[in-house]
């Protein structure tokens, strides 16, 4: 049998990523076999073992992707103009949008059976921060141009994220969008009040 060219094992790749996503959604991640994406994506188990060593491996892969996304989505929400307030409140939408994606639940899902290994908790909490120096570009821009007072950007960072991070519980809540959005939102008032200069008198 001819080899693949590059081309055509870089669309296999995508379409079993794509099947596996849609699986992992509709299933959830524990009850979603390596049979069953090869179902699903129309490939063999030879072909997916051939890109992914294991059902774990491309699970780790899906979220890794859905981070680019997300900061691709991030990038272009950020316009040219904009304050770091400004942009506070764009990822505060950001974040509020971004708990309606449907591959979180199988996400924590993967996250408990897998937790408690090292190897996996390390990949799992790389992923999870990669888009923290994107915040932290915000937050420090805030204090360069005295939207924020001086203060630690690190700090104030893990703070942020904490607290946007933290609002992922309105998911379980199951509130109207408008609502969650309102609290995403309020977060970011009381950050820029807390970060904000002294007032003055």
């Amino acid at each position: 049998m001819a080899r693949k060219t590059p081309e055509e094992a870089e669309r296999t790749r995508q379409q079993i990523m794509k099947s596996a996503k849609e699986l992992f959604i509709r299933k959830g991640y524990g009850a979603s076999s390596m049979e069953d994406i090869c179902e699903e994506a129309g490939v063999s188990k030879g072909s997916i073992y051939y890109h992914f060593k294991s059902k774990e491996q491309l699970f780790l892969r899906l979220l890794e992707q859905n981070m680019l996304e997300w900061e691709d989505k991030w990038r272009e929400l950020v316009k040219p103009g904009m304050t770091a307030t400004e942009k506070l409140y764009a990822l505060a939408e950001h974040y509020a949008q971004d708990f309606d994606n449907p591959l979180i639940k199988a996400g924590e899902e993967f996250a408990g059976s897998y937790g408690s290994d090292p190897a996996v908790l390390e990949r799992l909490l790389d992923i999870s921060r990669r888009h923290y120096p994107l915040i932290g570009e915000v937050v420090e821009e805030g204090i360069e141009k005295g939207e924020f007072r001086h203060d630690d950007p690190k700090a104030l960072t893990y703070i942020l994220v904490g607290m946007m991070s933290g609002l992922g519980l309105t998911y379980y809540e199951n509130m109207p969008k408008e609502e969650v959005l309102a609290l995403h939102r309020k977060a970011i008032d009381i950050f820029v009040q807390g970060a904000g200069l002294p007032r003055k008198g």
